[in-house]
C-alpha cells in the first residue's frame, strides 16, 4: 500500500521546486534593489562633492592665509641636493658590466 501512495514524494519535490523559484525571484530583486541603492548613494556622492563643490567665502580666506606661511629648511635642501649629486656621481662612476646580456645576448 505504500508503493501506490506517491503523493507525499511529489509534494516533497514541489515544494522545493517552487522554494527554489522563490529564493531565486527574492535574489534578483535583491540583486537588482542593492544595485540601485549603489547607484543612488554614487550618484549622491558625486553631486555632493564634485558637481557642487563650492566653498564659502570664509573658508575661501582661511585656506589662503594657510597656504600662504611658506617655510624653507636650507639645511634640508642643502642635503637633499647633496644626495642627487652623491647619486649620479655613483650612476656615472659605476663600472660598467662587461658579461654576457641574458636578456639581449647578440646586442641591440
Amino acid at each position: 500500500m505504500e508503493q501506490n501512495n506517491p503523493s507525499p514524494k511529489i509534494s516533497k519535490e514541489k515544494l522545493n521546486a517552487a522554494a527554489k523559484k522563490t529564493l531565486a525571484f527574492f535574489a534578483r530583486w535583491f540583486f537588482m534593489m542593492s544595485l540601485l541603492v549603489a547607484t543612488v548613494f554614487c550618484v549622491f556622492v558625486w553631486q555632493r562633492f564634485i558637481w557642487k563643490a563650492d566653498w564659502s567665502e570664509a573658508k575661501k580666506k582661511s585656506y589662503i592665509s594657510e597656504q600662504a606661511q611658506f617655510s624653507f629648511n636650507k639645511d634640508g635642501y642643502q642635503k637633499m641636493v647633496g644626495l642627487i649629486k652623491d647619486r649620479k656621481n655613483k650612476f656615472q662612476n659605476y663600472p660598467y658590466y662587461k658579461g654576457r646580456d641574458v636578456f639581449f645576448p647578440e646586442g641591440f
